[in-house]
């Protein structure tokens, strides 16, 4: 049974197409067989197949769609909590942050109409749950397939009235239980443990989480709500004598929970898995959980089809599966160690959920952390104490503040606890898949080991992945790498290698998470110099976690201080870190690293140059251009130069021949060929994302160089790459069958 869950579940979310392949296999093979289960399969997956089918074809309702593209007059109500979401790096410049939240369309210019859209709004909006609004907004495309749209505000918002009286009282709890937590990572986790509540925790922090394999823990799912609830029905049985009446009080204290924890789709899900659980703990019968698992899915997937369709919906099946299917046999086995059963209980539902989610944690995130069972083993001892001290301070907390700030006090150090695990383990080592088809085959494999009884099926899956895995693991960096490129996406992330963890840094790309990455993979600690050649955000959008872990000795950065925002943004976060503005002919030596710098560009002052397509010439023309010589290599890295500077530099006199040249402007049509003759590379490297918009890189260029014998490597179709070399190069690969370490 579980088994078939998960497989089914899988392709269920990732291929929402396969109802009808399901739906016509299954019919195929109750004729073959003739087996009952096959036919009931196939009706099963027809009908999901309408059902998600009618609530598509509403979504796509056409005066709505007529509207998509212009600023249309939106009332509705806001649905769930608004949430800030961090700006995305778009090229070169970072989006602006904003609010998001669902809203529940009731009128477009005065037409009625009931639909649920995604809204976005400035964060100085305030704005609540269940508040009616009228908005001017720009209606775009979402993927988000249980919206029929996203809206962008584009001007003031009108409130109509206020909340309903249980949501301004719910939102009250939150906000006095939210100002009551401490100023750390302890005190901005645990609203989010109990309330699922995570404002107060930064973005470095979730991304953490989400890579142990934690981040379910801030979530209100299945797991979550039925151990409150075994909790509640462990200590009601010194109050409450039968079972039927606690299980009512049970109920009725879940059911407040539920408007405490916010209404949402994915919350109303989390509260019907447990009562699945607290009814197969009625009857006493484990075989009861199954068919009131399968009876449940239906119910909600009959209230919302498209949820069929939501990883998130699979994640919460599985987790309620894994507490009715594992938690048991876990238990028994920590029964006879452990005599408290909510302490067991407690230890046994989040592993047995997280085992089972594993499968689908691994399809959404293309990684499979080894060390997410562990963490959760670890962590499991100190969820309920915290859930239960965190849940009577939040009901206390606009009346006894003082009460609930000691609540507070005994809940945090379990608290620190996760937080210590969570950071002690997300530089361990992850299994990173390039393409979840690879991950997908694995997993079918050691599944069809299992049911059928051939072991050496799984053998050959596990002895696969040992293989994958130690090649990828002796094969990038390499010993003796001297440079090496980041695939950080669409920008730059060079890495020239000093010795002894040491580094000469350029650029730090637009993701903290992906260059943090890439220097740990390196095993660098220290930054002798970092040089940021200009300030778009594709270039130093990853600064923040490259300074969070290592030392930085000093740091060149433009002449240029454009755009305003990225440039004031970055400096804030080099305080304390000697910074240079260097300027054409100026030479560096690192004798201790038998290593020199030559800076070639920019000028002082750059004056006027030609305006070119883009995102912005004239800082793109200030990047900070420079030859390195190590021991072995010379390199060229000139930021995005385009060929008005690349002129200036080639006549300059500064300019000399290199063993690698680093593509300026991810390798875009505006480039000086007769600079690339000057410096006359063995390689040339091109830090460029794949299938961006911005048709990087030019395909005439790569003929040029190529017509030239320059070996070409780009990032986006090798991944990171590294030189030992002109002729020793090494990649980690991009192809869908390749697994390596992340």
């Amino acid at each position: 049974m579980s088994s078939t869950l998960w497989i089914s579940t899988a392709i269920s979310c990732f291929w929402p197409g396969s109802k009808t392949l399901l739906a016509l296999s299954a019919f195929l093979l109750a004729v073959v067989y003739r087996r009952t289960v096959f036919l009931i399969l196939a009706v099963t997956a027809l009908v999901g197949l309408s059902l998600v089918s009618f609530r598509q074809a509403a979504l796509n309702n056409q005066f709505l769609q007529s509207k998509v593209g212009s600023v249309v007059r939106l009332e509705g109500v806001i649905a769930t909590d608004p949430v800030l979401k961090e700006g995305l790096v778009i090229g070169s410049y970072r989006k602006p942050d904003q609010l998001s939240a669902l809203f529940k369309l009731t009128s477009i210019d005065g037409t009625r109409i009931d639909l649920p859209l995604r809204i976005r709004f400035n964060p100085a909006s305030d704005v609540e749950i269940d508040q009616n609004l009228i908005v001017n907004a720009r209606l775009v495309k979402s993927k988000e397939r249980k919206v029929a749209a996203l809206a962008i505000a584009t001007g003031e918002i009108t409130k109509i009235g206020k909340p309903r009286n249980l949501f301004r009282f719910t939102s009250k709890i939150r906000d006095d239980f939210r100002a009551l937590a401490s100023d750390n990572k302890a005190g901005a986790l645990i609203p989010g443990l109990v309330l699922g509540d995570t404002s107060l925790q930064s973005q470095s922090f979730i991304t953490q989480m989400r890579r142990v394999g934690l981040s379910h823990l801030t979530a209100v799912s299945g797991a979550n709500f039925a151990m409150v609830a075994t909790f509640l029905l462990w200590l009601l049985q010194f109050l409450v004598k039968r079972l039927r009446n606690r299980l009512w009080v049970v109920g009725i204290i879940l059911i407040l929970f539920i408007f405490l924890v916010r209404p949402t789709p994915s919350v109303l899900r989390a509260a019907v898995m447990s009562a699945v659980v607290i009814l197969a703990k009625y009857f006493g019968e484990r075989s009861f959980g199954v068919p009131s698992l399968a009876a449940a899915i239906m119910f909600l997937l009959l209230l919302d089809p498209i949820q069929s369709t939501d990883p998130g919906f699979a994640l919460s099946v599985l987790a309620t599966a894994g507490i009715l299917l594992l938690s048991p046999v876990i238990e028994d086995r920590l029964s006879k160690k452990i005599r408290t059963i909510w302490i067991v209980q407690s230890i046994a539902i989040p592993v047995s959920a997280t085992i089972f989610c594993l499968p689908v944690i691994a399809l959404i995130s293309n990684q499979l952390s080894l060390v997410t069972v562990p963490a959760n083993i670890l962590v499991a001892p100190v969820i309920a104490p915290i859930t239960l001290l965190g849940f009577v301070a939040a009901i206390f907390a606009p009346i006894a503040p003082f009460f609930s700030n000691f609540l507070l006090l005994l809940a945090t150090p379990l608290a620190h606890w996760i937080v210590i695990i969570s950071q002690s383990m997300a530089n361990l080592p992850a299994i990173s898949f390039n393409r979840i088809f690879a991950f997908f085959l694995l997993f079918v494999a050691i599944m069809i080991g299992l049911i059928s009884g051939h072991k050496w099926v799984i053998y050959l899956a596990i002895l696969f992945l040992s293989m994958q895995l130690m090649i990828a693991h002796f094969t990038w960096p390499g010993s003796g790498w001297q440079i090496a490129n980041c695939d950080v996406g669409q920008g730059d992330g060079m890495v020239v290698n000093l010795g002894e963890g040491n580094a000469i840094v350029i650029d730090v790309g637009p993701e903290p998470e992906k260059m943090d990455q890439c220097l740990r993979q390196l095993g660098i600690s220290s930054i002798p110099l970092l040089i940021l050649t200009h300030f778009h955000s594709d270039h130093i959008g990853g600064i923040s976690k490259v300074l969070e872990s290592r030392r930085i000795s000093q740091v060149w950065i433009s002449s240029l201080a454009q755009p305003a925002a990225a440039y004031q943004s970055t400096i804030k976060q080099l305080n304390g870190i000697d910074i240079k503005i260097v300027q054409q002919g100026e030479k560096y030596l690192l004798p201790k690293f038998a290593t020199q710098v030559l800076v070639l560009w920019p000028k002082l002052s750059l004056g006027q140059m030609p305006t070119l397509p883009g995102d912005g010439s004239e800082v793109n023309n200030s990047s900070i251009s420079v030859i390195i010589k190590t021991k072995t290599l010379s390199i060229f890295a000139g930021g995005d130069i385009e060929p008005a500077a690349q002129e200036l530099i080639t006549s300059s006199g500064y300019l000399s021949e290199v063993d690698v040249l680093k593509v300026s402007h991810h390798g875009s049509a505006y480039q000086y060929l007769p600079m690339l003759d000057r410096l006359n590379p063995k390689v040339a490297i091109i830090s460029v994302g794949k299938g961006n918009s911005y048709g990087h890189p030019d395909q005439q260029f790569i003929a040029e160089l190529n017509s030239r014998n320059i070996q070409v490597w780009r990032t986006d179709l090798s991944g990171g790459i590294s030189l030992a070399s002109p002729n020793k190069i090494r990649v980690t690969g991009k192809e869908w069958w390749q697994i390596r370490w992340g």
